[in-house]
């Protein structure tokens, strides 16, 4: 009757949660972003942490690790800031440029089908063009909502380094605590299933920040050398993407090649070159290099994976895609090892 009485309870309470999480999913989806930009910054200063450590105690030893990202990134993007500014406003400021290119490259497409004898209908190429515009105007202001956006949750951006100071600091406190609500005898099992989710999550995560920081200072400074425009807000820009795995490059890649038409074509191969140059870096080099051969997943599960992510939750869901499909693989692993060592064939 107590039994039956208990599983009345837990039904009961599960019905609950979900009516709650149904009527305040955004803000709980929310709470679970800021989480997660929280644990990045943390994964980002554990290592650091640790060496402190050894000779400070662990608050204080979380606090200088944590404090010091921090620094460095509110340092560098205060001296990256007025230069950003300058070059969103240039990419605005091409847009007609832009407009006429296109233009331009489209003449030159019809009048070599008309030298091979095609003919281009008349609705067919302002059909082209007006896409084309469509595309190009939407291409710059795309880029300037989105350091625009950033910027605005600046307030929110802050929260990160407080939730990863207290990732950092009671990690080993925060691990105990969710084992006081696993049943003794599942205990060792959940250690072992926490273990392979973070061993797989914190490799990947770490592993990507690094590859898109790489990516994106890559892919400035050849930019930069080959004398493209706002070479630098591009250059983030593909850093960023580069968190989108497979999608994120091609999208980089193509506005790479919008911005620098106004150079001419020649600049455009060259920019194309840079990107094709540095991808091929990525995954020749860095990605060996500073991704483990243990979070590897099929590109067929990433691309899925970031499809439902990005329908699902938006920007929020496509980053929080990969790191759930690797928690949900490492499950499944140590539940069927651990199976097999209980009911060997």
């Amino acid at each position: 009757m107590r039994e039956r009485t208990k599983r009345w309870w837990i039904a009961a309470l599960a019905l609950v949660g979900a009516l709650v999480l149904a009527w305040a999913w955004e803000l709980v989806w929310q709470a679970v972003t800021q989480l997660f930009f929280g644990l990045l910054v943390a994964l980002a200063a554990l290592p650091l942490a640790r060496r402190l450590e050894t000779r400070l105690k662990p608050g204080l030893a979380a606090s200088l690790a944590v404090t010091s990202l921090s620094a460095s990134a509110v340092l560098s993007l205060a001296l990256l800031a007025p230069l950003l500014i300058s070059q969103i406003r240039q990419l605005t400021a091409l847009l007609p440029g832009l407009y006429a290119t296109a233009e331009g490259l489209v003449r030159q497409g019809e009048r070599w089908l008309a030298d091979n004898g095609v003919v281009m209908d008349e609705g067919l190429k302002q059909n082209l063009l007006h896409r084309g515009q469509e595309l190009l105007g939407a291409a710059a202001p795309t880029v300037l909502a989105w350091f625009g956006g950033a910027a605005g949750n600046l307030g929110k951006w802050l929260l990160a380094p407080m939730f990863a100071f207290y990732f950092v600091r009671d990690r080993k406190l925060i691990g105990d605590w969710l084992l006081t609500l696993v049943p003794l005898g599942k205990r060792g099992l959940t250690v072992r299933i926490l273990k392979e989710m973070r061993r797989e999550t914190a490799g990947y995560l770490r592993g990507q920040l690094m590859v898109s920081a790489a990516v994106g200072g890559l892919t400035a400074l050849g930019l930069l050398l080959c004398g493209v425009p706002a070479w630098l807000v591009l250059g983030l820009t593909m850093g960023v993407l580069e968190l989108i795995p497979y999608l994120g490059p091609f999208l980089g890649g193509v506005l790479v090649a919008i911005f620098s038409l106004t150079s001419g074509v020649g600049r455009t191969l060259w920019a194309l070159g840079v990107v094709v140059v540095v991808q091929q870096l990525e995954g020749g080099l860095l990605s060996p290099q500073l991704m483990s051969d243990a979070t590897r997943l099929h590109p067929v599960i990433v691309v899925l994976s970031v499809m439902l992510g990005g329908m699902a939750g938006g920007v929020g869901g496509i980053l929080l895609s990969v790191p759930l499909v690797l928690c949900v693989r490492a499950v499944l692993r140590v539940v069927g090892a651990y199976r097999a060592d209980r009911w060997p064939a």
